[in-house]
């Protein structure tokens, strides 16, 4: 007979669907358990009664658990469990967490790619995670000699627009411009531009906005769309289950801490700007982002400027540390991976970005990230 797993996840969240979707693909491939799963929406009232009650109903042989109000309480039910959250957590329940300092990695090289001097932070008060992101990235911006800025709201995550929106607003008035801010999560992405509308304050080009877990639908619905961090759900999904199977086995979890890594930057039209003082790379830059679908060359770009092609490559080095066939590269493989995430096919993404014989874009591809296209995407949880 099959082993229930009761799942109890915020379905509504991307997070969380990635979680789900990644569970799903370990059971069909490995596991094959009797999956019950329980989005917490409906179990919001009297959350705790209403979930230990249900849970003793079904009387699972594990779970996987989001919510953590009552975590001590269900540890009780002597059950193998897993926490997807760092919240609440017990001792001796293996729990998920994020890499923060990976995050701030990314978030910092991005930004400077970018020719950012000004970051910010955008989060929450009193929730560990976002303070851990914030002082991961606070300690890089200020090591890299960059002024640093940063607002935390009140409040919890259900009802931060009730504290001091006005003093968001007032916040993002003040930072200089252009600043990136790096949000703790895409929800505050979207709270953070939908501020920018109320301040008046352009984004990308005055306020660049990036967001944490690529969350595609708020990410999508956002306007402009929001550039976020995608980070490694899929295998995160992947160690939990891996981890709970031995648990089911009577075996000791080989780790207490599944941490969910910083993947990549799914760039987004929320970021789409530099922010570099030298007008001329700063044109060229532009121009190589509006012509990026086209077959460029470098000759266009040094066509499309006022200067020479040893002078534009001098002035693009010192700028960005790179010459502008590498900008061409960088900017053409960032959008290659946006396209990649979603369901087009590689010989679609290759004519939409100009390449003249899609038969080598992989070996492109692999040359400049390391894996190949079909890899990344598989990576990317796609």
């Amino acid at each position: 007979m099959a082993q229930k797993v009761f799942i109890h996840l915020e379905s509504n969240r991307g997070y969380s669907r990635d979680l789900l979707r990644g569970i799903y693909d370990y059971n069909n491939q490995i596991s094959h358990w009797d999956i019950i799963f329980e989005p917490a929406y409906f179990l919001k009232n009297n959350r705790t009664n209403n979930r230990i009650n249900l849970i003793q109903s079904v009387k699972p042989d594990a779970c996987i658990l989001e919510n953590s109000e009552d975590i001590a309480q269900m540890a009780q039910l002597g059950i193998p469990m897993i926490q997807v959250t760092s919240v609440n957590h017990v001792e001796g329940i293996p729990y998920v967490k994020g890499n923060y300092l990976s995050d701030a990695k990314l978030a910092i090289q991005y930004f400077i790619r970018k020719g950012f001097r000004s970051l910010a932070f955008l989060g929450i008060e009193n929730l560990e995670w976002s303070l851990q992101r914030m002082s991961f990235f606070q300690e890089m911006a200020i090591s890299s000699n960059i002024q640093f800025s940063s607002f935390l709201l009140k409040g919890n995550e259900e009802d931060v627009l009730s504290y001091n929106f006005e003093n968001l607003v007032t916040w993002i008035k003040s930072l200089p411009k252009p600043t990136g801010v790096l949000c703790c999560n895409d929800d505050f992405g979207q709270i953070l531009i939908n501020a920018c509308s109320m301040a008046q304050v352009k984004v990308p080009h005055e306020i660049a906005v990036l967001g944490i877990d690529n969350d595609e639908l708020i990410c999508n619905i956002t306007y402009p769309n929001l550039s976020s961090i995608a980070r490694n759900h899929q295998s995160t999904a992947f160690n939990i289950c891996s981890t709970l199977s031995d648990m089911l086995q009577g075996k000791v979890p080989n780790q207490q801490i599944i941490l969910t890594e910083a993947l990549d930057v799914i760039e987004r039209t929320s970021t789409d700007t530099v922010a570099i003082a030298d007008k001329e790379v700063n044109k060229s830059i532009q121009f190589i982002s509006a012509n990026i679908h086209k077959n460029l060359e470098v000759q266009d770009i040094v066509q499309a400027s006022n200067s020479s092609l040893k002078v534009l490559n001098q002035k693009f080095q010192k700028a960005i540390g790179h010459s502008i066939f590498q900008e061409i590269q960088v900017r053409k493989l960032s959008r290659f991976k946006q396209l990649l995430s979603t369901n087009r096919s590689i010989k679609e993404i290759a004519f939409e970005l100009g390449f003249n014989d899609h038969s080598h874009i992989s070996r492109w591809f692999s040359k400049l990230e390391g894996i190949t296209p079909i890899e990344w995407r598989k990576k990317m949880g796609g």
